[in-house]
């Protein structure tokens, strides 16, 4: 079981690597070392960037999140499994991709969905304080300086707790006799908020029984006849009379990875209905999603490079106008299409409203015929609706409906129903726990707080009527206003930075202001393949430990890297021994006095040979850290 690796660009387009079987740890990097190796100037590159760890049965990523990989677009956690096959890109989207691919037999039984996007896991989370430990820039020493505080309120907060507890025996006959009338008055509270709602009971299993023989299970079929699970649609009548399936795009995707899979060969995406005795099957031929899927994708990809470059807030964002259309042989052949709520009706949805899924969820589960299937339903209540930015906005633009329906891998695409039988939302997305297993595997499960994500149904039919392309001004303006709003400015990256670097020093008094400049990004830096930079020296006059940052003016992804100025004029590359690329600072012990020369550069471009915007203006320091101690 070995790999053949593939450069899908630069810098060696086409080229092909093979490692042998025996090899035990693939390494991918700019050091000597790598068996997969990039140019010494490639700086996006870190010199030991990641690892593929064999073991039984596949390779497992070696990660360090410091240092950003991309697997099919998404973010790689470490101790990952890497699929049989895998598109794999450094640094996010201005990185260099590779194909890698297993040479060991046939296909995996497992279809890529992106279905749940996984919280970290434990493992996880202890490796990233392991090693973030041993970093010139940790959260470590600013966590615990906060629960020595909280230590040391410990004997005030347990006075106040015993306090409070004195009180509340003194109060308990008031309570009692307050859960009596509430007790009392339970009945009247009910009628009352069944009214306040304008929704009825539900009879769950009449919606269930109306409903369920339209909802199909989507699957790979192999030449062979063999299926591999996949997601979940339901039927739609188009504006034409004329039907389809409706589903979510990361489930559409998976024609594309037919098409672009040699192993694949031959097979067909194809959709089952739960009907005895046909369980009638049906070949998808053709797929259309969402525009603001993708380009969603994208911007949540270069906001992930920005929010570790330091210059945005952390955050994790859900797939959005994760829906599409999946058109079939013979559209005739498909069920009873099922109802929508009227879009005002959607856009009036509240939480504490009862949603039913109906829809095959098969990770982890036994049951699952995919020849045969039938689809399994859960109830749940609308926990709250944001935008896809997680924050409230006006009603129509609340498309990310967060509720409490259980959810795992299998279901996405499932329809969510109403009180009164009408679609209104599509699952789509949950958070799940990763842990480790006792031989060393992967296992997910979902996260006790029952909160997972669905695409409000008006989406979907914005796309069957042909809307989803008039409404993308609107949604890129958001995502363009969000990143407006997530950005640092430049004082609130230096002070979080400088903060943290204080903390790391053992006081803010340790770390002093060397200089500060402000620049325009004008200059092609040839070692960035020609991406627009700025330059700044500076003189270091003492020794300590130094970081050199940059901030851009106007909300670009910039990346900061240290060159030391040589007798002859000559600069040499300084190797920060942490491989944060790209990133918008860096940290350097100096021993000796020299000059260093700081190259901030212009990231933002996925391509920068055709980047016609004006150059960008960049503010940059330079701050000098004594260790407490030191």
């Amino acid at each position: 079981m070995g790999l053949v690796i593939k450069f899908l660009g630069q810098p060696y387009p086409g080229r092909e690597i093979t490692v042998d079987d025996a090899k035990s740890e693939v390494k991918f990097g700019r050091g000597i070392d790598c068996d997969v190796g990039f140019p010494e100037d490639m700086a996006i590159v870190s010199r030991d960037h990641f690892a593929l760890k064999k073991e039984l049965g596949g390779y497992k990523f070696v990660i360090n999140r410091e240092k950003p990989v991309f697997l099919n677009g998404r973010p790689v956690y470490d101790d990952q499994d890497m699929p049989k096959s895998a598109e794999i890109q450094l640094s996010g989207p201005t990185g260099p991709k590779l194909r890698v691919e297993r040479t060991d037999g046939g296909p995996s039984n497992q279809v890529k969905t992106e279905i749940l996007k996984p919280q970290k896991d434990l493992v996880e989370v202890v490796h990233q304080t392991k090693t973030r430990g041993n970093r010139t820039l940790g959260l470590v020493a600013g966590i615990a300086a906060l629960v020595a505080v909280l230590g040391g309120g410990g004997y005030l907060i347990a006075k106040s707790l015993q306090d409070q507890t004195q009180q509340l025996g003194t109060d308990m006959a008031g309570v009692k006799e307050d859960l009596i009338t509430v007790k009392n008055e339970l009945p009247a509270l009910k009628a009352q908020t069944a009214a306040l709602a304008g929704q009825a009971p539900a009879n769950l299993a009449s919606i269930i029984e109306k409903n369920k023989n339209s909802v199909y299970l989507v699957s790979i079929q192999l030449p062979s006849g063999t299926r591999m699970g996949g997601g979940t649609a339901s039927v739609v009548l188009l504006p034409d009379g004329t039907k389809a399936l409706a589903t979510n795009s990361h489930v559409a995707d998976i024609l594309k990875d037919i098409e672009s899979d040699p192993r694949l060969a031959g097979a067909s995406l194809v959709a089952v209905q739960p009907k005895a005795p046909d369980y009638k099957t049906l070949k998808v031929t053709h797929v259309l999603k969402h525009p603001g899927y993708d380009k969603l994708n994208e911007w949540q990809q270069n906001y992930f490079v920005k929010a570790h470059t330091f210059s945005a807030q952390q955050m994790e964002f859900v797939p959005g106008f994760d829906v599409a259309l999946l058109y079939v042989e013979d559209q005739t052949q498909l069920g009873d299409p099922l109802t929508y709520a009227p879009r005002a009706e959607m856009e009036a949805l509240k939480a504490g409203q009862q949603l039913v899924l109906i829809g095959y969820p098969s990770e982890q589960l036994n049951g699952t015929d995919l020849a045969r299937p039938e689809p399994t339903s859960q109830t749940g209540i609308i926990t709250s609706l944001t935008t896809f930015f997680l924050s409230q906005g006006e009603p129509k633009d609340d498309l990310l409906i967060q509720h409490s329906a259980p959810a795992t891998g299998g279901a996405s695409g499932s329809p969510m129903f109403n009180n009164k039988g009408e679609v209104v939302a599509f699952l789509n997305a949950g958070n799940i726990i990763m842990y480790q297993t006792p031989d060393g595997g992967t296992m997910r499960q979902p996260s006790a707080a029952l909160v997972n994500y669905a695409q409000r149904a008006d989406l979907l039919l914005d796309v069957a009527e042909g809307k989803a392309e008039g409404n993308m001004p609107a949604y890129e303006k958001q995502m363009k206003d969000a990143d407006d709003a997530l950005t640092k400015s430049p004082d609130v990256f230096i002070k979080d930075l400088v903060a943290i670097f204080g903390q790391e020093m053992g006081d803010q008094k340790n770390v002093t202001q060397v200089a500060e400049t402000e620049a325009t990004m004008d200059t092609p830096v040839p070692w960035l393949n020609g991406r627009r930079g700025a330059g700044f020296e500076v003189e270091i006059k003492e020794p300590g430990i130094y970081v050199f940052a940059g901030s851009s003016l106007d909300k670009r992804i910039v990346q900061a890297s240290i060159y030391e100025t040589q007798a002859d004029g000559s600069i040499t590359h300084i190797d920060d021994g942490v491989g944060l690329t790209p990133h918008s600072f860096v940290v350097s012990p100096r021993e000796t006095p020299g000059k260093i020369f700081v190259v901030i550069a212009d990231m933002s471009a996925a391509d920068p040979s055709k980047d016609t915007s004006p150059p960008g203006k960049v503010k940059i320091w330079v701050y000098r850290g004594i260790p407490a101690g030191g």
